[in-house]
Parts: structure tokens; C-alpha cells; sequence
């Protein structure tokens, strides 16, 4: 999974001192005021990394992706779907001067330098490939705490879904997970033994990433990949120790099919659904999965009213003329947490 990073070139990396720091200042739109605050590092020589925080709203922090900087401009955004959050700023000695740009909302800002970068709370592992489970070469996020072991996730996403899952891994990784993304192409038929394949030797692969707890590996996959994907979770032993399903679609007998494995093994699966994704039937879908899935204790499907693809209500303003912030659809970080439980 490629995160943020930005290489200046060779005539620049000679002049251009990088603007790495912790830098705070509020964001203003239609009069509220959202605190904002941003890590600004140099990963290796001449490459930036960057991490935007948002004290009020946490669950809006990201990792940036896209980033670039030419004296005396900083570029970057939010590994999303369409629509996601996009910074342009120059730089002014120790303060950054730039723009917001959200969806419809575009904010000015004045953010100042407040000395050093906070350390991002992950670290990014490269697990080689490995010949004798023919697994890819796969880029791990590892939490940076304290912990001996962690939980570890693979997400598996087509080439729609890539961006929003490489900002749910950066999430987990926060939270204490061992993370990976996985590019799956789109299947024109099913079952379709090349992805199945790989899906599968990556669960094995995990096992071998730093601090993994090879008890607790588990899959998630979004969208349409997921059908060719889930399969695996039951194929190696032991087999996946849970499976979370996020908008993923399921318009037919023939498409519930690949699910029906998880309820014979009994592996427990969380589905999310966000209410406004209109890239499918969200209500068809959950009917058919629950059918599939059968009504057992460890399995939870979930939909969130009003929530667009990315898991989130659309700003606006209130009644009172007061403008409200987009933010995560109340209730999802909590459910991926409680169900963990």
C-alpha cells in the first residue's frame, strides 16, 4: 500500500529547505470552526510524508496521499473516493496559507509551525515475497505501541474501492491492527481460482508480518471483489479468524452463493452498508446476505442512514443557520469496535 511521499528533485534537494513541523490553525467555513493539525515529516532525504489531524472529529484523520511540494507549494489529499479532502498551501516562513477543499466546501487557512512533527503511530513494513506460497510482495502497516501482538487485517479492493481502502488501513492501523492492501482486478465469472489463490496465500503470508498474532487474521473486502475473495477465509487452516464486509453487493441467489461458506464454518462477519452508496441496492443486499449468512451470534450486517460510499454524512447547515462539518455516520468506528469485542 503506497502512502504519502514526495521526492524533490536533484537541483531542488541542493536549495529547498522541506517544511517539516507540527502545525496548527483553525479551518473556517460559513462561521464554525474546525481545529485542524498537521504533521509535516521527511520520511528519507527529500521525501515528505504527511499525517492531518482533526482534534474534534478524529475519525476524519488521514494519512496523505498525492503529495508533492515545489517551493513554495504543498499539494496533497485524502486517500478517498471522489469528493475527498484536497489541501494546496504555500509556505510563509513558519506558517502554511492555503485552501480546503471538501466535497462543495472551500475554506482558507492560516496554520503557524509549533516546533516538531508528532510520529505517525504506525510504521510501514515491506514482507517480501514469498516463493513457497507463491504470495505476492505485500506493504504492512505495523501500530508503533507497546503491544507484542496485534490482530492483522488483509483488505482486498478493486481498482474503485483502492483509495478508500487504503485509507481504512492507515484507520485500523491507528487502532491497533496490522494492516495490508490487496489490488484484486474485476472477476468476470466466478469461481475464479487465480484471485482465490492469491487471497488466500496472503492470509498465509500474514503470518509472517512483525508483531501478528496468527490467531487473529482476518479478511476484509469491498465491494464487488468480495465474492471472489471471501472464499478464502475458509480455505486456509486455521482458517480466518473473522470477515468484514463493506458495501459489498449481493443482487442474486447466484451472488450469495460464495457467502454461504462463512456460515458453515462459522467464522463471524460484520457487514457495513452506508444507506447512500448508490453504486448498488443496499437494501436488496442486506436481505440476501442475512439470508446467507443465517442469524448467528457473531454475525452483524449494519446500515447507516444518510451515509454516502465513504462512510460519512454530508455537511450542511443546520436550522439555525449553523453549518455543520461533514463527519463519519455516528456509530461506525464504534460498531468495528464493539463487534471486535
Amino acid at each position: 500500500m503506497l502512502l504519502a511521499g514526495c521526492s524533490l528533485d536533484s537541483g531542488q534537494k541542493a536549495v529547498v529547505s522541506l517544511p517539516t513541523g507540527h502545525y496548527e490553525g483553525p479551518i473556517s467555513y460559513q462561521g464554525t470552526e474546525l481545529l485542524t493539525v498537521l504533521d509535516l515529516r521527511e520520511s528519507k532525504p527529500g521525501q515528505l510524508e504527511a499525517d492531518l489531524h482533526f482534534p474534534e472529529i478524529e475519525a476524519l484523520d488521514f494519512a496523505a496521499t498525492n503529495l508533492s511540494y515545489t517551493e513554495p507549494q504543498l499539494r496533497f489529499e485524502e486517500p478517498a473516493q471522489p469528493g475527498g479532502i484536497q489541501i494546496t498551501a504555500i509556505r510563509e516562513g513558519d506558517f502554511l496559507r492555503g485552501v480546503f477543499t471538501l466535497d462543495s466546501v472551500r475554506a482558507d487557512f492560516v496554520w503557524v509551525r509549533r516546533g516538531q512533527p508528532e510520529p505517525r503511530p504506525y510504521q510501514e513494513k515491506q514482507l517480501p515475497a514469498q516463493p513457497a506460497l507463491h504470495s505476492p510482495p505485500l506493504t504492512v502497516l505495523v501500530p508503533n505501541d507497546t503491544a507484542t501482538q496485534h490482530a492483522a487485517v488483509a483488505l482486498f479492493a478493486d481498482a474503485a474501492h483502492q483509495a478508500a481502502a487504503t485509507a481504512r488501513a492507515s484507520q485500523l492501523a491507528r487502532q491497533g491492527f496490522v494492516t495490508t492492501v490487496v489490488p484484486v482486478n474485476p472477476v468476470a465469472e466466478l469461481p475464479d481460482s487465480a484471485t482465490l489463490r492469491t487471497a488466500a496465500t496472503v492470509l498465509l503470508a500474514l503470518r509472517r508480518a512483525p508483531t501478528t498474532d496468527t490467531t487473529k487474521i482476518g479478511l476484509w473486502a469491498t465491494g464487488d471483489a468480495a465474492a471472489a475473495v471471501i472464499p478464502a477465509a475458509t480455505l486456509v487452516k486455521p482458517q480466518a479468524a473473522f470477515v468484514v464486509l463493506e458495501n459489498v453487493p449481493v443482487a442474486s441467489v447466484e451472488q450469495a452463493k460464495p457467502f454461504q461458506g462463512l456460515t458453515r464454518q462459522r467464522v463471524p462477519v460484520l457487514g457495513l452498508y452506508a444507506a447512500a452508496d448508490t453504486s448498488l441496492n443496499v437494501k436488496e443486499s442486506t436481505r440476501r446476505l442475512r439470508n446467507a449468512l443465517g442469524f448467528r451470534r457473531n454475525t452483524l450486517i449494519q446500515t447507516f442512514p444518510k451515509a454516502d460510499a465513504n462512510f460519512r454524512v454530508p455537511g450542511g447547515l443546520t436550522e439555525e443557520g449553523k453549518w455543520n462539518w461533514p463527519r463519519p455516520v455516528s456509530g461506525y468506528v464504534k460498531a468495528i469496535q464493539e463487534w471486535r469485542k
